[in-house]
């Protein structure tokens, strides 16, 4: 009896696959139009499928769903699926001026061009793009199809991470809600972009630190960190983590003994160490001169772009002395720009240290569950302070907004709030359009920062009382 109640989900998990697996190479070979032929679609279904049967097959084991709630979160994952190999011929200018001509670089070259660095990315991605290289098939669909194994495993991820903090009620609507949110639907296979890699193990590495298992989450922050830089946006957790000795100082070996591994295939195409080691350093110096934000819904909208400085938005300094109506803003010229992102470099790095100084002379009221609540600020306060922002740079914001209005039934408004306004901060690349006034879309981000402000100093001001009474609830 055991057995069959085991065969039956695996049945219908298998079933639906092939089902998709259909559908998906019907789709593509009617839809997609570049170097496709039927044979074609039908190998590429293939990845697709698989992604669908191991996201589906997880969520039976993590949730244990009853048979027609399987049956309606795997034709939900299908209907996301469908949406995602629609969206897969969409190019952007990311794609035909970097990724295109970075892959293109790794076919000529093969294993060896490792040993150069080639784009801006991190060795991770570039290996990635080596493996796409060898491939017959379009580049534009396997990049998109790593980010689209990555929308899943976030998924899971998610899924597991909502379970532990929210409960088992919320596990399965979290894995549903994340599949079909418009953030990760457009960063994924609409862009190509990578950014739910680094999340998804950003929130693997919350799930195993609050399932107190730090030496993995260590590991599992490190390979983020080693896939993007925006991994800095959770660092500030890692302190607390130390604080309440949830990690210890041996925990930093498994970091870099992480970190050191990902570099491995480079040391062996023939990479310098430190110039490996310094992908990060060479990426931020170099690049991104020409304004304060890049469509990001924070601090700077409300200063002016060197290009737009006369645009609708800022039409309040058409009245400024000497600005004429129809110019571009004189005071913002090519030679003051890096300028002025230093200035706000350096006041955002001064502003964030007073801000890690206060929590940390206040450390004893900040408990081990207000993690999640701690992490969603930094998430949303760094990038919304930093200059040089882009708008995807919210995405670990998106996702945490998630399980913190999972976790709190009087803050489900919360992803409306974030992700909300990471949605519309990418119209106007992929669409070229603004639907909405950007200074609106940066409110919406404040708003959340300042809810997230009040939460933390509540639960905070609870603790202290609770300790000035000598208890130990705190």
């Amino acid at each position: 009896m055991n057995l069959s109640r085991l065969r039956r989900p695996a049945v219908a998990v298998v079933g639906m696959t092939l089902a998709l697996f259909v559908a998906q190479a019907l789709l593509m070979q009617a839809t997609l139009q570049y170097q496709f032929t039927p044979w074609d679609a039908w190998k590429l279904s293939v990845p697709f499928a698989l992604i669908f049967c191991a996201a589906l097959s997880l969520a039976a084991h993590v949730g244990r769903p009853k048979p027609g709630t399987l049956l309606f979160v795997g034709g939900f994952l299908a209907l996301t699926m469908l949406a995602r190999v629609a969206m897969l011929d969409y190019e952007t200018a990311d794609y035909t001026s970097f990724l295109a001509p970075w892959v293109r670089a790794f076919r000529e070259g093969g294993f060896s061009t490792l040993a150069q660095n080639v784009g801006d990315y991190n060795l991770l991605y570039q290996y990635v793009l080596l493996l796409v290289s060898k491939s017959s098939l379009y580049d534009l669909y396997l990049i998109k199809l790593f980010s689209v194994a990555a929308d899943y495993a976030l998924a899971i991820v998610m899924m597991l991470a909502a379970r532990r903090l929210a409960g088992e009620r919320a596990a399965l609507p979290v894995l549903l809600l994340v599949t079909v949110l418009p953030t990760t639907l457009l960063d994924g296979a609409c862009w190509g972009q990578c950014d739910a890699v680094y999340v998804s193990l950003i929130v693997l590495s919350l799930y195993l630190l609050e399932t107190d298992r730090p030496t993995g989450s260590a590991a599992a922050l490190a390979v983020a960190f080693a896939f993007k830089l925006q991994t800095i946006f959770f660092f500030p957790v890692v302190l607390l983590g130390l604080l309440h000795g949830k990690y210890r100082p041996r925990h930093a070996l498994a970091f870099f003994g992480a970190y050191l591994v990902t570099m491995i295939p480079a040391l062996i195409a023939g990479r310098p160490f430190l110039d490996a080691l310094s992908v990060y350093a060479n990426q931020s110096m170099g690049q991104y001169y020409d304004r304060l934000t890049y469509n990001a819904p924070n601090l700077y909208v409300f200063f002016p772009m060197l290009e737009f400085a006369t645009s609708q938005e800022f039409t309040w300094m058409r009245y400024l002395e000497g600005i004429h109506a129809k110019s571009t803003n004189t005071y913002l010229t090519e030679e003051l720009m890096p300028m002025l992102q230093t200035a706000a470099l350096y006041a955002c790095i001064a502003l964030t240290l007073l801000v890690v100084i206060y929590w940390l002379m206040h450390a004893k009221e900040i408990t081990p569950d207000m993690t999640l609540e701690l992490a969603l600020f930094f998430a949303i306060f760094l990038p919304f302070v930093m200059p040089k922002i882009h708008e995807r740079y919210f995405y670990l914001a998106d996702m945490l907004s998630v399980l913190y209005a999972a976790r709190r039934s009087d803050r489900r408004f919360m992803p409306l709030l974030v992700a909300g306004a990471s949605m519309l901060s990418y119209m106007p690349y992929l669409m070229r359009a603004r639907p909405v006034d950007v200074r609106w879309i940066s409110l919406m981000m404040l708003a959340a920062l300042v809810i997230v402000s009040h939460d933390l100093l509540a639960r905070m001001r609870q603790n202290r009382a609770a300790l000035e009474k000598g208890g130990e609830a705190a």
